[in-house]
């Protein structure tokens, strides 16, 4: 018998979506037989081929390379491997593709086709605006935040303990919902208050939901848009969760206004589901990445794709750092 412990239950959460990015490629683009054709394929030469997005092609890549269906090579291209070439390209004897085509007609991937199609969200479980607008709604704003509570009790304490050397003062938690990351750092570390960053339609919820952990004297809260300037008077600017919504041009935006508000010294903290340096995995974090993929701007990003934008704007330092359940923190520093 299977024992699933929390980080397994939010992992198979995670990748709810992945399989029908799966089914989408093989049903809609017979992406193995193209690629079989190839020496090897890169990100931009699959988005070319396929005629796709190439933000989902690189999504895509990540994930057939983390289930084993195509190997990195390494210079970063992709060519078919081990079950892909046994059952999922034209001619092969025991061609799995017409079984796979079955579900091609599921919602979630339909959803799948249109996103690599376009490159933009597909509607929050199907039905009508994707993630951003139904966020400016306050009874979808309620329902998400609390999911994501529900996700930061379990995950919280891991991130307060990876960074409780940097030793900050007043913690700035960007897009920070409920306040459940705030709440358990100024938990951890004694010395130390915050102040929670996030939309006008979710702060009533921070709001209740940091006076109901009792620390309502500790984390403050301010309604405000994180892509604004930043308030001042912060040495650590958190982004739990939020990076990963975001392309990598508005990440510079972010990373940008936490350069000019942070003192000398200060940290831009990522805490987030981050790929391999490779971007070959791991499995778990590249579903995820197909689930930001589906439904926002964004996706899952290596410490060294992060590095490059941070070290862009003036960041120094950047290192990763494990935590739990998949999840780790990118750390930078402000010189």
């Amino acid at each position: 018998m299977t024992i699933l412990g929390a980080g397994d239950i939010l992992g198979l959460l995670n990748s709810t979506y992945a399989t029908d990015l799966l089914i989408a490629v093989v049903s809609e683009h017979d992406i193995f037989t193209s690629l079989a054709q190839r020496e090897s394929t890169s990100a931009e030469q699959l988005a070319e081929l396929l005629k796709i997005d190439e933000r989902a092609a690189d999504v895509t890549l990540t994930y057939l390379v983390a289930l084993g269906l195509l190997e990195r090579l390494p210079d970063g291209a992709v060519r078919p491997a081990g079950p892909a070439n046994e059952h999922l390209i034209a001619g092969v004897p025991a061609d799995l593709r017409h079984y796979v085509s079955m579900f091609r007609d599921r919602p979630g991937c339909r959803d799948a086709i249109q996103v690599l199609k376009t490159g933009r969200p597909a509607p929050w479980e199907s039905q009508g605006e994707d993630w951003l607008n139904r966020m400016s709604t306050t009874d979808f704003a309620d329902m998400f935040t609390a999911g994501m509570n529900a996700r930061g009790t379990y995950i919280s304490p891991a991130l307060a303990e990876a960074i409780r050397d940097l030793g900050p003062k007043r913690i700035l938690d960007i897009g920070g919902s409920s306040g459940v990351y705030a709440c358990a750092l100024v938990d951890a570390l004694p010395e130390t208050t915050a102040a929670v960053l996030d939309l006008p339609s979710v702060v009533d919820f921070s709001r209740s939901s940091i006076a109901a952990r009792g620390k309502s004297d500790r984390v403050d809260v301010i309604a405000g848009d994180m892509f604004g300037e930043l308030p001042p008077g912060f040495d650590l600017h958190l982004y739990s969760n939020v990076l990963h919504d975001w392309n990598a041009g508005n990440i510079e935006r972010l990373a940008k206004a936490s350069f000019n508000a942070l003192p000398p010294g200060g940290f831009l903290v990522d805490h987030d589901m981050h790929l391999d340096d490779t971007k070959s995995g791991p499995l778990r974090e590249a579903e995820f990445s197909v689930r930001m993929m589906l439904i926002t701007e964004g996706k899952c990003y290596s410490t060294p794709e992060l590095a490059e934008i941070l070290t862009g704007v003036g960041f120094v330092d950047v290192h990763n750092r494990p935590t739990i359940a998949g999840y780790s923190v990118v750390v930078a520093r402000k010189p």
